[in-house]
């Protein structure tokens, strides 16, 4: 849902507007993924709990940095301030890309996604190129749908307890030689059936 709103204006939807999502930004891209990822620490999940908490990290330093940063630099500046506030974050959102190949196809390519929009979203700010920041918009669409079908896949397979909705496990299946033997770690896409099955 962040992702959409972002990425409108990323498109160049009203700029004048953008102050209207920052409350959007903070509470649910960043305090609700924040508390999202303590669950998902609770639940043995280092990918959920990183993830979450990395996205949640990520949009409550956005709102800091938009609210208040960007808007005392010096304007000639402030394109190379914004490439460089976001060039970590695609570096750290390509390691839990990597990460994420062994849970479900569904959530693998909204990792994909992500690190590119960010990426080409960096490079964008870095030589101030509408063009690529509106390719970034693209890309962070993409990433919201792919995001919204993989929550709502999860809810509903988990409460049927079977796969209703296709998420496509384990597209790393090939390199399970690499874990010596151990199972497929759950995902937020995984349904309770996929759980019992795992902990057998």
């Amino acid at each position: 849902m962040v992702n959409i709103i972002q990425s409108f204006f990323n498109a160049g939807v009203n700029p004048a507007l953008f102050p209207a999502a920052w409350p959007l930004e903070f509470f649910v891209g960043g305090l609700v993924q924040m508390i999202a990822g303590i669950f998902e620490f609770r639940q043995g999940s280092r990918l959920g709990a990183t993830a979450f908490t990395v996205l949640g990290a990520f949009w409550l330093c956005f709102v800091v940095y938009a609210k208040f940063i960007v808007v005392a630099l010096p304007a000639v500046q402030a394109h190379t301030g914004t490439g460089r506030f976001l060039l970590p974050w695609a570096v750290i959102l390509l390691v839990l890309t990597l990460a994420a190949v062994r849970t479900t196809g569904v959530l693998l390519a909204a990792f994909v996604t992500t690190p590119i929009n960010v990426s080409v979203l960096t490079a964008g700010e870095f030589v101030e190129s509408t063009t690529l920041i509106r390719v970034a918009s693209g890309f962070g669409f993409l990433t919201a749908a792919l995001g919204l079908y993989g929550a709502f896949a999860g809810l509903v397979n988990g409460t049927w307890g079977r796969h209703v909705m296709p998420t496509y496990p384990d597209p790393g299946k090939r390199l399970e030689w690499l874990a010596r033997s151990k199972a497929r770690p759950t995902s937020v896409t995984s349904s309770a059936a996929e759980h019992s099955e795992l902990s057998n």
